[in-house]
Protein backbone atom coordinates (compact mmCIF):
# COMPACT_ATOMS: atom_id res chain seq x y z
CA UNK A 1 0.00 0.00 0.00
CA UNK A 2 1.35 3.34 -1.00
CA UNK A 3 2.75 5.42 2.24
CA UNK A 4 1.69 9.11 2.11
CA UNK A 5 3.01 11.70 4.64
CA UNK A 6 1.57 15.12 4.48
CA UNK A 7 2.97 18.36 7.00
CA UNK A 8 -0.02 18.76 9.47
CA UNK A 9 1.74 20.97 11.85
CA UNK A 10 4.83 22.12 10.42
CA UNK A 11 5.02 24.49 7.10
CA UNK A 12 8.60 25.05 5.86
CA UNK A 13 8.73 28.32 3.75
CA UNK A 14 11.46 29.08 1.68
CA UNK A 15 12.62 33.17 2.80
CA UNK A 16 15.51 34.64 0.69
CA UNK A 17 18.15 37.24 1.46
CA UNK A 18 17.60 40.73 -0.70
CA UNK A 19 21.04 41.50 -1.53
CA UNK A 20 21.61 38.90 -4.02
CA UNK A 21 22.79 38.86 -7.69
CA UNK A 22 20.40 38.00 -9.91
CA UNK A 23 22.79 40.11 -13.01
CA UNK A 24 23.00 37.47 -16.10
CA UNK A 25 26.61 39.32 -17.70
CA UNK A 26 27.36 36.86 -20.44
CA UNK A 27 26.43 34.15 -22.96
CA UNK A 28 25.77 30.44 -23.34
CA UNK A 29 27.78 28.77 -26.24
CA UNK A 30 28.46 25.45 -27.46
CA UNK A 31 32.23 24.14 -26.73
CA UNK A 32 31.22 20.74 -28.18
CA UNK A 33 28.64 18.26 -29.43
CA UNK A 34 29.51 14.29 -29.89
CA UNK A 35 29.35 13.37 -32.99
CA UNK A 36 26.51 11.33 -35.25
CA UNK A 37 28.66 9.76 -37.71
CA UNK A 38 28.46 5.99 -38.53
CA UNK A 39 32.53 6.81 -39.39
CA UNK A 40 32.97 8.07 -35.96
CA UNK A 41 34.35 6.23 -33.06
CA UNK A 42 32.73 9.02 -30.92
CA UNK A 43 28.87 8.86 -32.00
CA UNK A 44 26.76 7.74 -29.70
CA UNK A 45 24.40 5.74 -32.17
CA UNK A 46 20.64 6.72 -31.37
CA UNK A 47 18.08 9.08 -29.99
CA UNK A 48 19.94 10.70 -26.61
CA UNK A 49 16.79 11.28 -23.55
CA UNK A 50 19.20 12.06 -20.90
CA UNK A 51 22.43 13.16 -20.14
CA UNK A 52 24.27 12.95 -16.16
CA UNK A 53 27.68 14.66 -15.71
CA UNK A 54 30.51 12.91 -13.63
CA UNK A 55 33.05 15.47 -13.82
CA UNK A 56 34.21 18.23 -16.66
CA UNK A 57 34.07 16.47 -20.00
CA UNK A 58 32.55 12.60 -18.57
CA UNK A 59 29.66 11.71 -18.75
CA UNK A 60 27.06 9.39 -18.99
CA UNK A 61 24.34 9.60 -21.91
CA UNK A 62 20.92 7.81 -21.85
CA UNK A 63 19.60 6.16 -25.27
CA UNK A 64 15.49 5.91 -25.41
CA UNK A 65 13.98 4.82 -29.17
CA UNK A 66 11.36 2.53 -28.87
CA UNK A 67 10.85 2.09 -32.60
CA UNK A 68 14.15 0.30 -32.98
CA UNK A 69 14.40 -1.13 -29.51
CA UNK A 70 17.46 0.83 -28.39
CA UNK A 71 17.47 1.72 -24.73
CA UNK A 72 21.64 1.87 -23.37
CA UNK A 73 24.35 4.07 -21.92
CA UNK A 74 27.02 5.55 -23.32
CA UNK A 75 29.98 6.65 -21.26
CA UNK A 76 32.05 9.38 -21.79
CA UNK A 77 35.78 10.35 -20.49
CA UNK A 78 37.57 13.63 -21.46
CA UNK A 79 35.26 14.11 -23.94
CA UNK A 80 35.74 16.61 -27.20
CA UNK A 81 33.96 16.35 -30.81
CA UNK A 82 35.87 13.70 -32.10
CA UNK A 83 36.69 11.71 -28.86
CA UNK A 84 35.79 10.25 -25.38
CA UNK A 85 33.48 7.67 -25.86
CA UNK A 86 34.48 4.66 -24.03
CA UNK A 87 33.37 1.19 -25.78
CA UNK A 88 31.85 0.28 -29.16
CA UNK A 89 28.46 0.85 -30.25
CA UNK A 90 26.46 0.26 -33.07
CA UNK A 91 24.87 2.72 -35.78
CA UNK A 92 22.37 2.91 -35.63
CA UNK A 93 21.94 1.01 -33.05
CA UNK A 94 18.89 -1.38 -33.21
CA UNK A 95 17.78 -4.15 -30.51
CA UNK A 96 20.15 -2.72 -28.79
CA UNK A 97 20.00 -3.00 -25.05
CA UNK A 98 22.61 -2.49 -21.74
CA UNK A 99 21.97 -5.23 -19.54
CA UNK A 100 22.17 -4.82 -15.49
CA UNK A 101 23.28 -7.93 -14.29
CA UNK A 102 24.40 -9.62 -10.28
CA UNK A 103 24.77 -13.39 -10.82
CA UNK A 104 21.56 -14.37 -11.20
CA UNK A 105 19.86 -11.23 -10.96
CA UNK A 106 18.97 -9.49 -14.54
CA UNK A 107 17.62 -7.03 -15.88
CA UNK A 108 17.58 -4.72 -19.50
CA UNK A 109 17.64 -1.18 -19.53
CA UNK A 110 14.35 -0.38 -21.32
CA UNK A 111 12.14 2.70 -21.83
CA UNK A 112 14.31 4.43 -19.46
CA UNK A 113 14.10 8.31 -19.36
CA UNK A 114 16.61 9.61 -17.28
CA UNK A 115 19.56 9.11 -15.51
CA UNK A 116 21.23 10.51 -11.94
CA UNK A 117 24.86 10.55 -10.71
CA UNK A 118 26.22 10.39 -7.49
CA UNK A 119 30.17 10.24 -7.61
CA UNK A 120 30.96 7.65 -10.28
CA UNK A 121 27.37 5.62 -9.02
CA UNK A 122 24.96 6.13 -11.85
CA UNK A 123 21.44 5.44 -11.06
CA UNK A 124 18.69 4.81 -14.33
CA UNK A 125 14.79 5.08 -13.84
CA UNK A 126 14.53 2.27 -15.71
CA UNK A 127 11.04 0.75 -17.00
CA UNK A 128 11.41 -3.51 -17.65
CA UNK A 129 8.24 -4.45 -16.84
CA UNK A 130 7.13 -5.49 -13.98
CA UNK A 131 9.55 -4.41 -12.27
CA UNK A 132 10.37 -0.57 -13.12
CA UNK A 133 13.62 -0.38 -10.68
CA UNK A 134 16.38 2.04 -10.10
CA UNK A 135 19.11 0.63 -11.18
CA UNK A 136 22.86 1.08 -10.42
CA UNK A 137 25.77 1.49 -12.67
CA UNK A 138 29.52 2.19 -11.95
CA UNK A 139 31.22 4.49 -14.37
CA UNK A 140 34.86 2.82 -14.03
CA UNK A 141 37.81 4.12 -16.60
CA UNK A 142 36.90 1.96 -19.31
CA UNK A 143 33.54 1.57 -19.49
CA UNK A 144 30.16 1.64 -17.32
CA UNK A 145 29.76 -1.65 -15.13
CA UNK A 146 26.73 -3.35 -13.23
CA UNK A 147 26.19 -2.59 -9.25
CA UNK A 148 24.47 -5.02 -7.70
CA UNK A 149 22.05 -2.84 -6.02
CA UNK A 150 18.55 -2.09 -7.76
CA UNK A 151 15.10 -1.05 -6.02
CA UNK A 152 11.71 -2.27 -7.46
CA UNK A 153 8.60 -0.22 -7.58
CA UNK A 154 6.22 -1.73 -9.77
CA UNK A 155 5.05 1.50 -11.55
CA UNK A 156 6.09 3.57 -14.51
CA UNK A 157 9.21 5.85 -13.12
CA UNK A 158 10.30 8.88 -15.45
CA UNK A 159 12.74 11.97 -13.18
CA UNK A 160 15.34 10.57 -10.35
CA UNK A 161 17.61 12.89 -8.51
CA UNK A 162 19.85 12.07 -5.61
CA UNK A 163 20.66 14.35 -2.63
CA UNK A 164 24.01 15.11 -0.93
CA UNK A 165 22.55 12.24 2.00
CA UNK A 166 22.34 9.64 -1.06
CA UNK A 167 18.53 9.45 -0.99
CA UNK A 168 17.28 8.97 -4.65
CA UNK A 169 14.00 11.22 -5.49
CA UNK A 170 11.77 9.33 -8.25
CA UNK A 171 8.41 10.62 -10.17
CA UNK A 172 5.89 7.93 -11.27
CA UNK A 173 3.85 9.56 -13.80
CA UNK A 174 0.22 8.00 -12.67
CA UNK A 175 -1.85 7.86 -15.84
CA UNK A 176 -5.19 9.52 -17.27
CA UNK A 177 -7.29 9.54 -14.23
CA UNK A 178 -4.42 9.32 -11.16
CA UNK A 179 -2.02 12.23 -10.41
CA UNK A 180 1.47 11.14 -10.59
CA UNK A 181 3.58 10.86 -7.32
CA UNK A 182 7.07 11.76 -5.96
CA UNK A 183 8.88 8.79 -3.90
CA UNK A 184 11.51 9.51 -1.69
CA UNK A 185 14.24 6.16 -1.08
CA UNK A 186 16.31 6.22 1.37
CA UNK A 187 20.15 5.31 0.74
CA UNK A 188 20.92 2.56 -0.86
CA UNK A 189 23.93 1.59 1.69
CA UNK A 190 21.43 2.43 4.68
CA UNK A 191 20.16 -1.11 5.95
CA UNK A 192 18.02 -2.73 4.92
CA UNK A 193 20.38 -2.16 2.34
CA UNK A 194 19.47 -2.28 -1.34
CA UNK A 195 19.98 -5.39 -3.03
CA UNK A 196 20.74 -6.59 -6.34
CA UNK A 197 16.78 -8.70 -6.00
CA UNK A 198 15.39 -5.06 -6.09
CA UNK A 199 13.15 -6.03 -2.68
CA UNK A 200 15.17 -4.51 0.14
CA UNK A 201 15.55 -0.72 0.59
CA UNK A 202 13.16 2.08 2.38
CA UNK A 203 10.85 3.92 1.06
CA UNK A 204 10.85 7.58 3.11
CA UNK A 205 7.76 8.95 1.65
CA UNK A 206 5.54 9.34 -1.37
CA UNK A 207 3.28 12.41 -2.01
CA UNK A 208 1.01 12.85 -4.48
CA UNK A 209 1.26 15.51 -7.28
CA UNK A 210 -1.38 18.60 -7.21
CA UNK A 211 -3.01 17.89 -10.65
CA UNK A 212 -3.18 14.90 -13.55
CA UNK A 213 -0.47 15.12 -16.17
CA UNK A 214 3.01 13.76 -16.74
CA UNK A 215 5.68 14.71 -14.38
CA UNK A 216 9.07 14.30 -16.68
CA UNK A 217 11.83 16.29 -13.98
CA UNK A 218 12.92 16.08 -10.70
CA UNK A 219 15.58 17.84 -8.46
CA UNK A 220 16.26 18.50 -5.23
CA UNK A 221 18.46 20.64 -2.76
CA UNK A 222 21.56 18.93 -1.09
CA UNK A 223 19.72 18.82 2.01
CA UNK A 224 16.59 17.08 0.68
CA UNK A 225 14.19 20.01 2.15
CA UNK A 226 13.13 21.61 -1.74
CA UNK A 227 12.05 19.29 -4.55
CA UNK A 228 11.02 20.65 -7.54
CA UNK A 229 8.75 18.57 -10.26
CA UNK A 230 7.95 19.35 -13.40
CA UNK A 231 4.18 18.63 -15.42
CA UNK A 232 4.82 18.32 -18.82
CA UNK A 233 0.79 18.35 -19.90
CA UNK A 234 -0.13 21.00 -17.13
CA UNK A 235 3.12 23.39 -18.49
CA UNK A 236 4.15 23.71 -14.83
CA UNK A 237 6.68 23.40 -12.35
CA UNK A 238 6.06 22.22 -8.26
CA UNK A 239 8.38 23.23 -5.62
CA UNK A 240 7.87 21.37 -2.47
CA UNK A 241 9.29 22.31 0.85
CA UNK A 242 9.60 19.81 3.94
CA UNK A 243 11.41 16.54 4.97
CA UNK A 244 11.79 12.63 3.94
CA UNK A 245 10.33 12.50 7.51
CA UNK A 246 7.91 14.53 7.76
CA UNK A 247 6.65 14.83 4.08
CA UNK A 248 6.35 17.46 1.75
CA UNK A 249 3.80 20.37 1.03
CA UNK A 250 3.33 22.33 -1.77
CA UNK A 251 4.91 25.76 -1.83
CA UNK A 252 2.64 28.38 -3.40
CA UNK A 253 5.21 30.93 -3.35
CA UNK A 254 7.02 29.57 -6.45
CA UNK A 255 5.50 30.31 -9.89
CA UNK A 256 7.53 29.20 -12.97
CA UNK A 257 5.40 30.74 -15.98
CA UNK A 258 5.87 30.56 -19.68
CA UNK A 259 3.78 29.77 -22.63
CA UNK A 260 2.47 26.60 -23.20
CA UNK A 261 2.29 27.68 -26.89
CA UNK A 262 4.70 28.50 -29.77
CA UNK A 263 3.95 29.51 -33.02
CA UNK A 264 7.14 28.65 -35.92
CA UNK A 265 7.23 29.86 -38.83
CA UNK A 266 4.47 26.46 -40.31
CA UNK A 267 2.58 25.54 -37.39
CA UNK A 268 1.25 26.48 -33.46
CA UNK A 269 3.29 23.85 -31.29
CA UNK A 270 2.66 22.79 -27.38
CA UNK A 271 5.43 23.09 -26.12
CA UNK A 272 5.94 21.79 -21.91
CA UNK A 273 8.97 21.23 -19.09
CA UNK A 274 11.15 18.24 -19.52
CA UNK A 275 14.45 17.77 -17.54
CA UNK A 276 15.02 19.76 -14.29
CA UNK A 277 18.58 20.25 -12.37
CA UNK A 278 19.53 23.15 -9.28
CA UNK A 279 22.91 23.71 -9.65
CA UNK A 280 25.16 23.22 -6.80
CA UNK A 281 25.87 26.37 -4.60
CA UNK A 282 24.81 29.03 -7.35
CA UNK A 283 21.30 27.63 -6.37
CA UNK A 284 19.75 28.54 -9.95
CA UNK A 285 17.11 26.42 -11.28
CA UNK A 286 17.56 25.16 -15.04
CA UNK A 287 14.23 24.21 -16.64
CA UNK A 288 14.53 22.12 -20.12
CA UNK A 289 11.56 23.31 -21.94
CA UNK A 290 10.88 21.84 -25.53
CA UNK A 291 7.96 19.80 -27.62
CA UNK A 292 6.82 16.23 -27.12
CA UNK A 293 9.00 14.11 -29.27
CA UNK A 294 7.91 15.83 -32.16
CA UNK A 295 10.03 16.97 -35.40
CA UNK A 296 9.79 19.93 -38.42
CA UNK A 297 8.33 22.68 -36.82
CA UNK A 298 8.73 21.93 -33.19
CA UNK A 299 12.61 22.18 -34.54
CA UNK A 300 12.29 25.74 -34.39
CA UNK A 301 11.70 25.53 -30.55
CA UNK A 302 13.99 24.58 -27.87
CA UNK A 303 15.31 26.19 -24.43
CA UNK A 304 16.72 25.77 -21.15
CA UNK A 305 15.12 27.96 -18.87
CA UNK A 306 17.02 29.49 -16.01
CA UNK A 307 15.01 30.36 -12.91
CA UNK A 308 15.09 31.83 -9.13
CA UNK A 309 14.28 28.79 -7.34
CA UNK A 310 12.59 31.14 -4.34
CA UNK A 311 9.81 32.64 -6.94
CA UNK A 312 10.13 30.66 -10.73
CA UNK A 313 10.39 33.62 -12.35
CA UNK A 314 13.07 33.26 -15.18
CA UNK A 315 16.23 34.73 -14.55
CA UNK A 316 17.82 34.06 -18.28
CA UNK A 317 17.10 31.44 -20.98
CA UNK A 318 19.95 29.17 -23.07
CA UNK A 319 18.02 29.31 -26.70
CA UNK A 320 18.70 26.08 -28.61
CA UNK A 321 16.86 26.48 -31.50
CA UNK A 322 17.91 30.01 -32.24
CA UNK A 323 21.88 28.82 -31.28
CA UNK A 324 21.72 26.02 -33.91
CA UNK A 325 20.19 28.20 -36.62
CA UNK A 326 22.27 31.26 -35.65
CA UNK A 327 25.22 29.14 -36.77
CA UNK A 328 23.52 26.75 -39.24
CA UNK A 329 21.28 29.01 -41.03
CA UNK A 330 18.87 26.36 -40.13
CA UNK A 331 17.10 24.03 -37.25
CA UNK A 332 17.63 20.95 -38.83
CA UNK A 333 21.21 20.47 -39.50
CA UNK A 334 23.58 18.23 -37.74
CA UNK A 335 27.27 19.56 -37.82
CA UNK A 336 29.81 19.16 -34.93
CA UNK A 337 32.85 20.78 -35.87
CA UNK A 338 30.15 24.21 -36.30
CA UNK A 339 29.26 23.02 -32.80
CA UNK A 340 25.76 22.30 -33.44
CA UNK A 341 23.64 19.25 -33.02
CA UNK A 342 20.50 20.58 -34.91
CA UNK A 343 17.11 19.81 -34.29
CA UNK A 344 16.32 21.03 -30.94
CA UNK A 345 14.53 18.68 -28.38
CA UNK A 346 17.20 18.41 -25.73
CA UNK A 347 15.54 17.20 -22.90
CA UNK A 348 17.60 16.88 -19.73
CA UNK A 349 20.53 19.25 -18.35
CA UNK A 350 23.17 18.87 -16.17
CA UNK A 351 26.74 20.20 -15.15
CA UNK A 352 30.36 19.80 -13.94
CA UNK A 353 31.83 21.18 -11.34
CA UNK A 354 33.21 24.48 -13.31
CA UNK A 355 29.50 25.11 -13.40
CA UNK A 356 29.85 24.25 -17.87
CA UNK A 357 26.43 22.48 -19.28
CA UNK A 358 25.88 19.68 -20.62
CA UNK A 359 22.17 18.86 -22.49
CA UNK A 360 20.92 16.04 -24.31
CA UNK A 361 19.69 16.27 -27.85
CA UNK A 362 17.37 13.70 -28.87
CA UNK A 363 16.60 14.24 -32.08
CA UNK A 364 20.21 15.54 -32.56
CA UNK A 365 21.61 12.00 -31.61
CA UNK A 366 23.80 13.76 -29.32
CA UNK A 367 25.19 15.54 -25.88
CA UNK A 368 26.43 19.19 -25.72
CA UNK A 369 28.93 21.00 -23.66
CA UNK A 370 27.86 24.60 -22.88
CA UNK A 371 29.97 27.18 -21.34
CA UNK A 372 29.04 30.73 -20.17
CA UNK A 373 31.13 33.91 -21.09
CA UNK A 374 30.63 35.80 -17.89
CA UNK A 375 30.33 34.50 -13.62
CA UNK A 376 27.18 33.24 -13.15
CA UNK A 377 25.28 34.50 -10.35
CA UNK A 378 24.42 33.37 -7.44
CA UNK A 379 21.01 33.14 -5.37
CA UNK A 380 21.25 32.39 -1.68
CA UNK A 381 18.50 30.60 -0.22
CA UNK A 382 17.73 29.88 3.61
CA UNK A 383 15.44 27.47 5.17
CA UNK A 384 13.17 28.44 8.63
CA UNK A 385 10.25 26.54 9.90
CA UNK A 386 7.06 27.90 10.81
CA UNK A 387 4.68 25.91 13.56
CA UNK A 388 1.22 26.49 13.63
CA UNK A 389 0.57 26.51 17.21
CA UNK A 390 -3.12 26.19 17.23
CA UNK A 391 -5.71 26.00 14.75
CA UNK A 392 -8.22 27.71 16.86
CA UNK A 393 -9.14 31.19 15.54
CA UNK A 394 -7.95 33.94 17.55
CA UNK A 395 -10.05 36.97 19.07
CA UNK A 396 -7.78 39.53 16.73
CA UNK A 397 -5.20 39.83 14.90
CA UNK A 398 -1.89 40.43 16.45
CA UNK A 399 2.02 40.35 16.94
CA UNK A 400 3.58 39.22 19.92
CA UNK A 401 7.13 40.18 21.50
CA UNK A 402 9.77 38.11 20.25
CA UNK A 403 11.38 35.62 23.37
CA UNK A 404 14.05 35.52 24.54
CA UNK A 405 14.56 39.10 24.29
CA UNK A 406 17.35 40.43 24.02
CA UNK A 407 18.57 36.75 22.16
CA UNK A 408 21.51 35.37 20.75
CA UNK A 409 21.78 34.33 17.80
CA UNK A 410 17.92 32.69 17.35
CA UNK A 411 14.99 34.23 18.85
CA UNK A 412 11.04 33.09 18.21
CA UNK A 413 8.15 35.54 16.72
CA UNK A 414 4.48 34.56 17.54
CA UNK A 415 1.51 36.21 15.36
CA UNK A 416 -1.82 35.57 15.78
CA UNK A 417 -4.54 35.57 12.83
CA UNK A 418 -8.26 35.71 12.82
CA UNK A 419 -8.81 34.84 9.47
CA UNK A 420 -7.07 33.74 6.23
CA UNK A 421 -4.98 36.43 4.62
CA UNK A 422 -2.01 37.01 2.60
CA UNK A 423 0.99 38.13 4.67
CA UNK A 424 4.75 39.25 4.72
CA UNK A 425 7.13 39.11 7.80
CA UNK A 426 10.14 41.51 7.13
CA UNK A 427 12.73 42.11 9.54
CA UNK A 428 14.58 45.49 9.17
CA UNK A 429 17.56 47.59 10.40
CA UNK A 430 16.89 50.66 13.02
CA UNK A 431 17.47 52.62 10.05
CA UNK A 432 14.29 50.65 8.30
CA UNK A 433 16.63 49.25 5.56
CA UNK A 434 15.12 46.07 4.76
CA UNK A 435 17.49 43.05 5.98
CA UNK A 436 15.33 39.96 5.36
CA UNK A 437 11.86 38.84 4.32
CA UNK A 438 11.05 35.91 6.45
CA UNK A 439 7.77 36.00 4.99
CA UNK A 440 6.77 37.07 1.74
CA UNK A 441 3.46 37.70 0.47
CA UNK A 442 2.09 34.00 1.30
CA UNK A 443 -1.77 32.75 2.12
CA UNK A 444 -1.82 31.44 5.71
CA UNK A 445 -5.06 30.43 7.37
CA UNK A 446 -6.73 31.02 10.31
CA UNK A 447 -4.38 30.58 13.31
CA UNK A 448 -1.86 30.88 15.70
CA UNK A 449 1.89 30.95 14.40
CA UNK A 450 5.84 30.94 15.66
CA UNK A 451 8.43 31.01 14.11
CA UNK A 452 12.35 30.64 14.67
CA UNK A 453 14.46 33.53 13.70
CA UNK A 454 18.22 33.38 13.15
CA UNK A 455 20.19 35.88 13.06
CA UNK A 456 23.57 34.17 13.16
CA UNK A 457 25.31 36.54 10.23
CA UNK A 458 24.17 39.82 11.85
CA UNK A 459 25.38 42.46 14.15
CA UNK A 460 24.55 43.10 17.81
CA UNK A 461 22.17 46.03 17.59
CA UNK A 462 18.32 46.96 17.67
CA UNK A 463 15.83 45.56 14.70
CA UNK A 464 12.67 45.74 13.69
CA UNK A 465 10.06 42.63 12.50
CA UNK A 466 7.10 44.27 10.73
CA UNK A 467 3.66 41.63 10.43
CA UNK A 468 1.80 43.32 7.12
CA UNK A 469 -1.36 42.07 5.34
CA UNK A 470 -3.43 44.00 3.03
CA UNK A 471 -5.36 46.01 5.38
CA UNK A 472 -3.05 46.30 8.05
CA UNK A 473 0.33 46.51 9.90
CA UNK A 474 2.50 45.95 13.37
CA UNK A 475 6.25 46.51 14.22
CA UNK A 476 8.18 45.53 17.38
CA UNK A 477 11.72 46.17 18.10
CA UNK A 478 14.06 43.20 19.21
CA UNK A 479 17.41 43.33 20.57
CA UNK A 480 20.63 41.10 19.35
CA UNK A 481 23.50 41.11 22.02
CA UNK A 482 26.24 39.02 20.92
Amino acid sequence: MRKIFTLTFLLLILIFSTNFAQTFDGEWSVDYVTSDSPDSANSIGQRVISVTTIEENSFVALVNRGSANAYYLVGFRNAGINQGRLGTYPYPASDFQTKWIDFFSQEFVFDANDLASKGNFIYVANNEAPTHSVLVFEFKEDSIYSYPQRFSLGEYIWGIDIDGSGRVYVTKTGDSLNAGSVVVLDNPDNAPAWSAGGNTGTILTEFTLPDIGQPRGITVNNEGTIIYVSNYDENKVYCFVGDPINGYSLYDGFNFTVDSEFQTSGALISVGPFGLQLMPDKNLLFVTHDANFSGGDAYEYGRIYIANPNTGEVLDTVNIAEWNFSVEGQYDNHNPENKASGYASNYAVDFDEKYNLYSSCWRGWTAEKWVYSGELPTIEILITSIEKSSSKIPDNFSLEQNYPNPFNPSTTIKFNLNKAQNISLSIYDINGQLITDLIKSSDFSAGSYKITFDASNLSSGTYIYRLRTQNNVIAKKMTLLK
